[in-house]
């Protein structure tokens, strides 16, 4: 989904940026090479305000100022617009393409069926610039041109590429071999940044392709992995030679869209890339930090700039830069364009197995192939997440007469309070669940030495399943260990741990103090993770220490388990409604929360009257409908889990209230109030009401883009009326910490803080 133009407010005053400013420099950790260029520039943030808001990817046919593009003049300018934002606020700007001054062959060597030839291309001032270029040239027929594709390394796929009868065409322009470095003092006037300076260097080593008799210009083709992926992206864009893009899960800044992944996707973020790597992007970028939805681009107007040219995406199924659902989104965007240009069919999706690193050139190859004339068969983009709300609502024929919903009236919330009727209303919403059966007793004997060993054990290497067909995501990130993750030493070599499986084949792990007392009954914590596509409850990206971590060291026994859809769970996200059209996504969390906790009360390590949930973003949201659900939910606490429904209109700039219906298919139902939001039955202070008197915590970071504070703390305090009744006001508890939406440290322990307080038995 992609907005359509937001309101804009008043514009900030430079006293607001500047305080802006200075909280960045309080909440956000220092970055040296960062600080050194805001003082020597005096750069203030950007004025927010005057920029659109929205958490929606913006429209690539609807230029900034709203106005729909109608012609094809209307697209050319758009495009230039686009270009121009780009250099703003991502790449910084780049000088003209200079012409080649030289070419030095370095030497040339032949081999069995081919030809490889270094040499040093020169260009620029007083021909200072200067790039090396190795290509493997596969012997041709007399006259023959061969497609070309160009990496940015030396070697390149050229073992591949010769066979497959293409030129391999590798420059130095990576971590490693990276003659782009002098361009900054070559082009003072110029402020392109690491990787847009590699992009934009890939001009030359075009120039130098168009002297080589071999090379079929009109079928080159760039390629790039990780970082390299981000610069072969931004290198499509900018030259129209490049027929043909592959870029491998290139993250953000490529094309993984900076609004859709960031902490609530569980992984890098504008904070985290621009702390971990100043270089490679403007310094201007870090302003976005936590401000994504005022960002006026995006990947998918990347995406769009190298439109009608082919693109390709591919990243790994637990590839933990990546996000699949995101890079899909993404994609649906750009096609509208490719649509337009009248070629729809040039925009490709690739998904393999694996985490980050994971790649497969063969495929990569077959897809260039098909882009290329070279091979006739065409090429199926294969969904992971495919979800359609319209296609839903037709093959069901779901409807609703809205008279019969009555518009809810603010005024009246809370007198006459009907817990029945309303739990009615959110199973109805949920949808309609197909039975669960009482789990069978085993048909082979306990295993010896006990439960299956958790991921703590697998890690270590001392035991565990080496035949299983699918990765092992929580002993891979606990043996990978590192900052990124937050499974940091000391705490992660304190916990212990063992497998428990649940529902209806649920795998979740267990993990608690490693000295525990044998017969000590644990209180009990479910960690429900937020939008967390790669690698599920793990999370990535974080550099504070893990939720799990932070329970266990506070004394809790944590059950962690991927949701449906996520992490290991990811098949069932496409099938779920073929299989159940009336059913809900977010209603077969709330089942496994159900389970788990019918497989802790029986679990000799869990007190059964002390089971709380603990959930970020998606698992906030989750937490708050078991624990109205469930009464044996002993208390919940849900971080940045939503803002409510009823006002989450569209002109808001947040995500809207059809976030959980349209964009991510988890309550369709809802969707059928899409313009008619005052007619929910419910809203979020009537599952924190269900709840009462038990504790809920209800944590509201008042800098989050994708909600809105006051209207938070509205619904708490509407909802504190049904605490009021039954005498527990104090067990309904408000943090809102002055930070964005995130889970930072201090966020996580001012939380668990809370629950020592207000969760004891």
């Amino acid at each position: 989904m992609c907005f359509a133009g937001a309101a804009i407010a008043q514009s900030m005053t430079p006293e607001e940026r500047t305080a802006h400013l200075q909280w960045m420099r309080q909440a956000l950790p220092d970055v040296p090479e960062w600080t050194a260029w805001q003082q020597k520039t005096g750069e203030l943030p950007p004025d927010f305000d005057a920029l659109p808001r929205s958490n929606l990817l913006p429209d690539p046919l609807r230029f900034a100022d709203g106005r729909p593009v109608r012609t094809d003049a209307d697209w050319e300018a758009r495009r230039a617009e686009i270009r121009g934002l780009f250099e703003k606020y991502v790449t910084g700007t780049f000088p003209p393409k200079p012409s080649i001054s030289g070419i030095v062959l370095l030497d040339e060597t032949r081999a069995d069926g081919c030809t490889t030839r270094n040499v040093r291309v020169e260009f620029g001032p007083q021909g200072k610039g200067s790039v090396r270029v190795r290509l493997v040239i596969p012997d041709a027929a007399d006259g023959e041109k061969l497609p070309v594709l160009i990496s940015p390394n030396l070697a390149g796929w050229a073992r591949m590429l010769v066979r497959r009868g293409y030129i391999s065409a590798g420059f130095a322009g990576n971590d490693r071999m990276d003659d782009a470095a002098a361009l900054q003092e070559l082009y003072p006037d110029y402020d392109f940044a690491t990787l847009p300076r590699r992009a934009w260097l890939a001009q030359v080593v075009l120039d130098y392709l168009e002297t080589v008799p071999r090379a079929d210009m009109g079928r080159v083709a760039i390629f790039g992995y990780s970082r390299d992926g981000k610069m072969a992206a931004i290198a499509a864009a900018l030259d129209p030679r490049i027929a043909a893009l592959v870029a491998g899960s290139t993250g953000v800044g490529g094309l993984l869209p900076w609004r859709l992944a960031g902490e609530r996707g569980g992984g890098e973020s504008i904070e985290s890339t621009t702390r971990m790597f100043p270089s490679w992007f403007s310094p201007r970028l870090r302003f976005f930090s936590g401000r994504e939805d005022r960002l006026p681009v995006d990947a998918n107007l990347l995406l769009a700039l190298i439109a009608p040219r082919a693109a390709l995406s591919e990243w790994g199924l637990n590839d933990q830069v990546a996000n699949g659902w995101a890079i899909e989104q993404a994609h649906a965007s750009a096609q509208a364009v490719y649509e337009r240009l009248g070629r729809p069919d040039r925009l490709g999706l690739l998904h393999v197995p694996g985490f980050h690193g994971s790649n497969d050139p063969e495929a990569c190859i077959d897809w260039l192939d098909r882009q290329f004339g070279r091979a006739p068969k065409k090429w199926v983009n294969d969904f992971v997440f495919p979800w359609n709300f319209e296609k839903w609502r037709a093959r069901t024929g779901e409807k609703i007469d809205l008279e019969k919903f009555p518009a809810h009236d603010a005024a009246k919330a809370g007198r006459d309070f009907d817990a029945a009727g309303l739990r009615r209303s959110v199973g109805w919403m949920l949808g309609e669940a197909p039975p669960l059966l009482p789990e069978p007793p085993p048909l082979f004997p306990p295993r010896r030495g006990g439960p299956p060993p958790g991921p703590t054990v697998v890690a270590q290497g001392r035991e565990g399943n080496p035949g299983q067909l699918a990765p092992d995501v929580p002993a891979w990130v606990i043996a990978a260990g590192g900052q990124e993750y937050g499974w940091l030493e000391p705490e992660k070599n304190a916990v212990a741990s063992r497998r428990l499986r649940f529902g209806l084949g649920v795998t979740g792990d267990l993990y608690y103090p490693a000295d525990t007392p044998a017969g000590t009954k644990l209180p009990t914590v479910i960690w429900l993770h937020g939008f967390h596509h790669p690698l599920g409850y793990m999370w990535v990206y974080r550099r504070d220490l893990h939720p799990i971590l932070a329970l266990v060291k506070a004394g809790y026994a944590v059950l962690a388990y991927d949701q449906s859809g996520y992490g290991m769970r990811w098949t069932e996200a496409a099938p779920f409604y073929d299989r159940h059209p009336r059913w809900s996504r977010l209603g077969k969390m709330v089942e496994d929360v159900r389970s788990a906790v019918d497989a802790l009360e029986k679990d000799e390590l869990v007190n059964a009257n002390a089971i709380s949930v603990f959930g970020y973003t998606l698992g906030g949201t989750v937490g708050l409908y078991a624990a109205a659900l469930d009464a044996r939910i002993h208390g919940a606490v849900s971080i940045c889990g939503f803002t409510p429904m009823r006002a989450d209109t569209p002109g808001r700039g947040m995500s809207g209230m059809t976030r959980y219906s349209h964009q991510h298919g988890l309550l369709p139902r809802l969707g059928l109030f899409a313009g008619d939001e005052a007619r929910l039955p419910y809203d979020y202070e009537d599952l924190i009401a269900l709840a009462a008197p038990r504790p809920v915590l209800i944590v509201q970071p008042l800098r989050d883009r994708d909600a809105s504070p006051a209207d938070v703390r509205a619904a708490v305090d509407r909802a504190r009326r049904a605490y009021e009744k039954s005498g527990a006001a104090a067990r309904l508890g408000l943090q809102e910490p002055d930070d964005y939406g995130r889970l930072a440290a201090a966020t996580q322990n001012a939380a668990i803080k809370w629950m020592r307080e207000n969760l004891s038995d």
